[in-house]
């Protein structure tokens, strides 16, 4: 039997606080690049504010989580091949004519297809325009993993409606 075990790729004020519910209820591996990050979140501390120490010390764990549930943080692409659920929540910042730039989502991309699997899913929770899941992320997505969307794996859509900083509308209130 297939078990969930979900992947967030990208630990900023909308990927931590949703690895962090996740992992009460699933095992969850958390991806960044971004080492002190790790490192940081991994001490228990979450500078961003986003998730309370006591709320992310309840659920990190030091070694991959094998169990019910728990959150693993790291920078090693590796530790997400058992994952069956990616959920990217990378930033897409703007250049100096405020037009998105979409290196940290087409390196996400590849860093998922590189251990996509078939039957996986992919979720794109970063803030993109129209059309950029299916034109930009996907044809990365078959080609570093040599599969097919809708065939092989299937790819999905959920607009983040993290607002930083609000405390009244956390992730477990806000409906998607």
């Amino acid at each position: 039997m297939n078990t969930t075990k979900i992947a967030v790729i990208g630990l900023g004020y909308v990927g931590l606080p949703l690895a962090v519910e996740f992992a009460k209820k699933f095992p969850v591996v958390g991806f960044d690049i971004n080492q002190s990050r790790v490192d940081e979140l991994n001490s228990g501390t979450d500078s961003t504010l986003e998730v309370d120490d006591d709320n992310l010390q309840s659920v990190v764990s030091l070694s991959e989580v094998e169990g019910n549930n728990g959150l693993y943080l790291t920078t090693k692409p590796a530790a997400l091949s058992d994952c069956n659920y990616y959920i990217v929540t990378v930033p897409t910042p703007t250049d100096k004519n405020n037009r998105p730039v979409l290196t940290p989502l087409i390196k996400a991309s590849e860093t998922i297809g590189k251990v996509l699997k078939k039957d996986d899913i992919v979720i794109y929770e970063s803030t993109v325009y129209p059309g950029a899941t299916e034109e930009d992320c996907v044809p990365v997505l078959e080609l570093y993993s040599g599969m097919k969307m809708n065939t092989d794996f299937f790819v999905g859509y959920s607009p983040e409606r993290i607002n930083p900083g609000d405390k009244l509308h956390t992730v477990t209130k806000i409906k998607k």
